[in-house]
């Protein structure tokens, strides 16, 4: 006796308890669908309905999803709800994915799935899955596709609206809800909003080059029966390019701006050449300034992360490991990586499309591992590898771009809260008095300039402190700080040395080091905090050593502070290391 594959009511249960993230990432798929099919308008209907337990509360009880697309005929339709079974099987050119979306999807949502389709209005066909029907009766085969119309309750809520069931098109109408994330319907709606602003993002602007426009509209059908006036969706964008969007208050313009682009190209499993592209942005220095508890701040963290983007469609939007998501600073740039569908196998794309399982920040051993392969392995095998290997590097490369813009702005701002100017202007104010016979090395470095000179050197070590400043205030911060004899500022360089010392200006300039880790575990940290108290603390300290080279720089004999300063931050480092074990 023949044994069946599978036990389809088993099958059933076990993607239903498979499930997904979130009702959003589940509508997504039917949206997916409808992409593919040419929908120019995509409608998502929730309707409401009183439920009757201790009290009365009102939940969402039905989900529709229509489309006006090409529609499906009869042959089709009769397929469509039939597992492993798909027109776009493997994803080979666009968002489909192993013919799991349609089911897999409405069965994690619903107990009940009727499907409507017609490429003529006056002609609709439907099919439908019961997962109650199907374990009662241990039916194994899907009931035939009827003639029929399109649900009166979703023609009433499209006319209500204006609008007529379209020429041609289908509607997936869930029933028998039980695995909603959120049953009320504002709440849903925010979520919605939420995540499927953002995964569709590129077919919700008005440029087409990656994702030809569609409307998505989202309703409320009270359980009275009247409709609401349908929400559209627009783009919500992590990298902060697209227009229109959801960026409260900037609806209609770019926030951010490129920082790096970067194309990879990768032989897919067949051997055909695809492009993986990554773009890095910044938030613009004004949209940066508006602050974290500002609500353009609050929009920024929540799209805080790398975002995946296969076909236009997002996958993923994940920090991946490479940055602590606990760093606020980190909100204000963004990398969005493009990649094609065959690239699936490389990237790990599972079949819910809900994730990116085959790349992250890698250790050491793996990358060692990945560049092993890509001199000894051929085929797909090395071509992963490569990927994985280039990817990672390009990803780290921008990071650190991105950390290093968005840290240096307002660097060179004084605190707000801080009475009497800068540590710097106090620490000359003091110097003034207590020290104004000393003879320095600054002093007579700056009695060769003219006041110009000395001004343009100040805005130099300014823009380079603070990249986000104009030319215009770094000018009149230069001119303010002409007449201090001890000054602080930024800049970057390789080795150990965290603190350098150059004659500018009117005085002695102490250089912290952005790229020692000093700096991001402790200067930095010390200077975005609340209390200031232990930021002053540390530029005294800093300021201190600055004005002793100066007195003794030429008493000693040359290269000595250079040598003190090397060894000085050696230390600093290593012991840094032993704080952050």
């Amino acid at each position: 006796m023949t044994q069946k594959i599978a036990n389809a009511a088993l099958i059933i249960k076990m993607l239903r308890d498979a499930g997904y993230k979130s009702t959003s990432y589940a509508v997504a798929e039917l949206v997916d669908n409808s992409i593919e099919a040419l929908a120019k308008t995509i409608d998502i209907i929730l309707f409401e309905k009183d439920i009757t337990r201790v009290r009365t509360v009102t939940q969402v009880n039905e989900i529709a999803i229509l489309d006006d697309g090409k529609g499906m005929e009869p042959a089709v339709l009769e397929k469509c709800l039939s597992f492993g079974w798909g027109t776009r099987l493997e994803g080979a050119t666009g968002l489909g994915k192993f013919g799991f979306g349609l089911k897999g999807a409405s069965i994690s949502q619903a107990r009940r799935i009727e499907v409507y389709s017609w490429v003529d209005p006056n002609s609709v066909f439907m099919t439908y899955l019961d997962y109650d029907e199907i374990r009662d009766n241990q039916l194994d085969e899907l009931p035939e596709v009827k003639s029929t119309t399109a649900p009166a309750k979703v023609i009433k809520a499209l006319g209500q609206n204006g609008r007529e069931l379209p020429e041609s098109g289908t509607l997936v109408l869930w029933k028998n809800i039980d695995g909603l994330s959120h049953k009320r319907s504002d709440t849903l709606i925010n979520h919605l909003e939420k995540d499927m602003c953002r995964i569709f993002r590129h077919f919700l602007d008005d440029n087409d080059d990656y994702g030809k426009h569609r409307d998505i509209f989202v309703h409320v059908v009270e359980t009275s029966g009247q409709a609401r006036e349908p929400q559209l969706l627009t783009a919500n964008d992590p990298i902060y390019l697209l227009k229109p969007n959801n960026l409260p208050g900037y609806e209609g313009e770019a926030t951010n701006e490129l920082n790096d682009e970067a194309i990879l190209i990768v032989k897919d499993p067949d051997g055909v050449d695809r492009t993986v592209k990554v773009i890095s942005t910044v938030a613009r220095p004004e949209i940066q300034g508006l602050g974290g508890n500002s609500p353009v701040g609050r929009h920024y963290a929540n799209n805080n992360g790398i975002s995946f983007v296969r076909a236009g469609r997002e996958l993923e939007l994940s920090i991946k490991g490479f940055f602590n998501n606990s760093e606020p600073r980190f909100r204000w740039s963004g990398i969005e990586i493009r990649f094609d569908p065959q690239l699936d196998e490389y990237f790990g794309v599972p079949n819910n499309k809900q994730a990116v399982r085959g790349f992250r920040s890698f250790d050491d051993t793996e990358i060692e591992a990945f560049a092993s392969d890509v001199e000894n392995l051929e085929g797909p095998e090395q071509s992963a590898a490569y990927m994985k290997l280039e990817l990672h590097k390009i990803v780290k490369r921008m990071i650190a771009a991105n950390e290093g813009v968005v840290k240096t702005r307002g660097a060179s701002k004084p605190d707000p809260k801080a009475e009497g100017g800068t540590t710097s202007d106090k620490a000359t104010a003091v110097l003034s008095v207590t020290d104004k016979d000393t003879a320095t090395k600054s002093s007579i470095v700056a009695g060769s300039k003219t006041e110009d000179e000395k001004i343009n050197e100040l805005v130099e070590l300014i823009q380079e402190t603070d990249t986000g400043i104009s030319l215009e205030d770094a000018q009149l911060m230069a001119k303010q700080r002409l007449q201090n004899v001890v000054n602080l500022a930024e800049g970057e360089w390789p080795g150990s040395v965290f603190l350098d010392v150059e004659f500018k200006g009117g005085g002695a300039v102490g250089k912290v080091n952005r790229r020692h880790p000093f700096f991001t575990h402790f200067y930095d940290s010390l200077r975005n905090a609340g209390d200031q108290h232990g930021f002053q603390a540390l530029q005294v300290l800093l300021l201190a050593l600055v004005r002793t080279e100066d007195v003794l720089g030429d008493q000693l004999p040359d290269g000595t502070f250079d040598k003190l300063r090397t060894k000085w931050g050696e230390y600093v480092k290593n012991f840094d290391d032993i704080l952050q074990k």
